[in-house]
């Protein structure tokens, strides 16, 4: 098909597959770097052209996304083969890159070379997962550095240039073993002499640092305390269809009955959180919830934190709100910054309004023009509310650590994706965001993954019920000391790994160019 061997088909389907092998519900790290290997070494070996590089690389893309991402099914089909198939598009560039800088070499292979060209590969690669988290609003998940968040000592330079510096690390190491294999052949079969292996040393060292790095954060003592803080986050695990809102009758027994359980013990409750808006309409207009509210105030909850849709006017917002301070003063509001595409909200709908029809109800959001940083009443903590997938968008979590809160707070309705791998995914992304801005990061789920994430990136609770599913209604409880934010050097300077990346890619063309 298309001029291209059936070889050529199966190492772009065994790559996809094994990039998705290293998230949710699989989780595997290893599969991060050995992924890469079958289409990089096809591609140096064979160079394919300009139009197979391309149709290769998207198939392997492709393959990768519809799997990852087959949650989405739950939500909608057609958005879902839409998305995957354009978010197939940035593996397709990288591939194109890398065979027309790599492939088809027959001279003798360096280790300088190889060194170079694994450089530029890796970060070919990095620059396509930011631009697949950027453009079009983007939609960044499952880069892959967040595959590695088992292996805590390697994801710790994530607070130096993100997840997106880890990927690199991965990805150059995995290029590194495709070219030592390549040398390796060649050697054997006579092609050239055999040399020592430098490019395999380079790799090596490029990992040795990194985990030296991290097993230094790791082993790190932390700050002295600026002072503790109970919380308590609820889990109410009421069923969600995305074509329907939640019953608010339901919403609120659920919501109260889980309250009075985390209220109900002798030390007083500083911050008392709920998931996001599981109703159709905003807080202000649903008595019930608003009863609910009061009830969780008077029962001890000194701040309650909670989403809601907010109605103002002509424009409803996905907000935070948080009720603190004596009853009666007006809560403090954040709304959600980052809308998620086809979610909530549908481009160019004006223009073509049957795209509506596409998505669930709700599309029509307006989106926050700030980033919210709110303070629990007489504590002088300071949170920042993140809403919905905003937990797993390094930008928007970047902006707000550069208000130096104390505590991210996440409040997120997954319930839409079932029992699918779409919220343990959530969760994965998230957690990598607590360690690029070092801080500590609460999640309030309706109905999993409801957790406590260390700043570096640890799962340090996380709510699993009788079953041991994470589905079940509960609430988790318990204290926490935190400490004076301190900005990373990710939250002061953002991706510069990415504009490195972007000057090794041209250095490499044109050292490719120079050498045609």
């Amino acid at each position: 098909m298309f001029g291209i061997p059936t070889i050529g088909w199966f190492c772009a389907g065994l790559t996809g597959l094994g990039l998705t092998m290293g998230f949710a519900p699989f989780s595997q790290p290893l599969a991060g770097w050995l992924a890469l290997i079958p289409l990089a070494y096809y591609g140096q070996r064979q160079k394919p052209d300009l139009r197979g590089s391309f149709i290769l690389g998207w198939f392997a893309g492709a393959t990768h996304f519809l799997t990852t991402f087959s949650w989405l099914t739950t939500v909608t089909v057609a958005g879902w083969v839409a998305l995957c198939f354009y978010l197939a598009i940035y593996p397709a560039l990288w591939f194109v890159v890398w065979v027309r800088m790599e492939g088809g070499k027959s001279g003798p292979m360096t280790s300088f070379g190889n060194i170079f060209h694994a450089v530029v590969g890796a970060s070919a690669w990095v620059v396509t997962e930011w631009l697949r988290g950027t453009v079009f609003s983007g939609f960044g998940w499952n880069t892959t550095g967040v595959s590695q968040g088992k292996l805590v000592v390697l994801t710790q330079i994530a607070d130096l240039g993100g997840a997106l510096l880890v990927s690199w690390v991965v990805v150059m190491g995995s290029l590194t073993l495709t070219l030592t294999a390549r040398r390796f052949e060649m050697e054997i079969r006579g092609a050239q002499k055999w040399r020592p292996r430098w490019d395999f040393t380079a790799g090596v060292f490029v990992l040795g640092v990194t985990m030296v790095y991290g097993a230094r954060a790791v082993l790190h003592p932390p700050a002295p305390p600026f002072r503790s803080l109970t919380y308590a986050a609820i889990q109410p695990a009421v069923p969600q269809d995305p074509w329907k809102s939640a019953k608010m009758t339901r919403v609120a027994e659920e919501l109260t009955h889980w309250s009075e359980i985390a209220l109900a013990g002798e030390n007083p409750v500083d911050l008392l959180v709920w998931p996001e808006s599981l109703a159709g309409t905003g807080w202000r207009e649903e008595p019930e919830f608003q009863r609910a509210i009061q009830n969780a105030r008077r029962m001890g909850a000194r701040s309650l934190l909670t989403g809601s849709l907010d109605i103002r006017g002509s424009e409803t917002f996905n907000s935070a709100v948080l009720f603190t301070g004596p009853e009666g003063r007006s809560p403090l509001v954040y709304d959600k910054n980052h809308l998620v595409i086809m979610g909530e909200y549908v481009p160019l709908a004006g223009v073509f309004p049957w795209l509506r029809k596409l998505v669930p109800p709700g599309g029509d959001l307006t989106a926050g023009k700030s980033v919210g940083i709110l303070e629990v009443d007489g504590s002088g903590v300071k949170i920042a509310p993140l809403i919905c997938f905003e937990d797993s968008v390094p930008e928007v979590v970047r902006r707000a650590a550069q208000k130096l809160p104390h505590l991210l707070v996440n409040l997120t309705n997954d319930a839409w994706f079932g029992n699918s791998a779409g919220s343990r995914q959530h969760l994965e992304n998230a957690r990598m965001r607590a360690i690029e801005v070092r801080l500590p990061l609460l999640r309030a789920t309706n109905d999993g993954v409801t957790a406590l994430v260390s700043p570096k990136g640890v799962i340090l609770t996380e709510l699993r019920g009788e079953t041991g599913s994470v589905r079940e209604p509960g609430l988790i409880r318990g204290e926490m000391e935190l400490t004076e934010p301190r900005a990373t050097v990710y939250t002061r300077w953002g991706d510069w790994a990415v504009w490195l990346s972007g000057g090794l890619i041209l250095a490499g063309l044109i050292t490719r160019r120079d050498a045609a």
